[in-house]
């Protein structure tokens, strides 16, 4: 039967919560500047299909073909994204959570919940900026809004909940 939480329980989930946000703006301030830095001044569309040689000039011709300009939003936030991920699980496993268990398992499923975070999001990226040329700062705006939102709440109900439940469970047989 669930029992409801007692008062401390709900200062340590907003206490919680407030460190995601800090991890949260730490990994936007990073996860933007790469994708700014990359998007206005390394425009990767040229270097990613140089690296395919014959290949790369076919998939650069579907993409045109296909109606967009190019893949230099959508590359530059996988690169972006990819940066705040590496700061997001190393902050949030051991600040936000403070979780020491469970590694291997709390990284496949923090890797499979970026992963899908990262495609939804250059899905939109190239949906509203590289086809059909929206701004880029509004779309990537609301695009990481919308993620991070998911982001934390399936980080707390799965990827660190296990470890969390056992964190807390050591620490109770600790105590005097």
């Amino acid at each position: 039967m669930l029992q409801p939480k007692k008062p401390a329980d709900y200062s340590a989930g907003l206490k919680q919560f407030s460190k995601f946000l800090v991890v949260g703006f730490s990994n936007f301030l990073i996860s933007f500047a790469v994708f700014y830095l990359l998007y206005n001044h390394w425009k990767l569309s040229g270097i990613f299909y140089g690296l395919f040689g014959q290949v790369g000039k076919d998939i650069e011709k579907f993409i045109r073909e296909f109606g967009a300009a190019s893949l230099d939003a959508t590359l530059a936030n996988i690169v972006g994204y990819s940066a705040g991920i590496i700061n997001s699980f190393i902050w949030n496993k051991l600040w936000t959570f403070q979780v020491r268990h469970q590694i291997s398992a709390q990284f496949g499923r923090f890797l499979t919940l970026n992963l899908f975070c990262l495609v939804a999001s250059s899905a939109s990226l190239f949906l509203f900026t590289d086809f059909l040329g929206w701004a880029y700062l509004p779309v990537w705006f609301v695009t990481m809004g919308i993620v991070t939102l998911v982001n934390f709440f399936l980080s707390k109900i799965w990827v660190f909940a296990e470890a969390e439940k056992q964190e807390e469970s050591l620490s109770r047989q600790n105590l005097p």
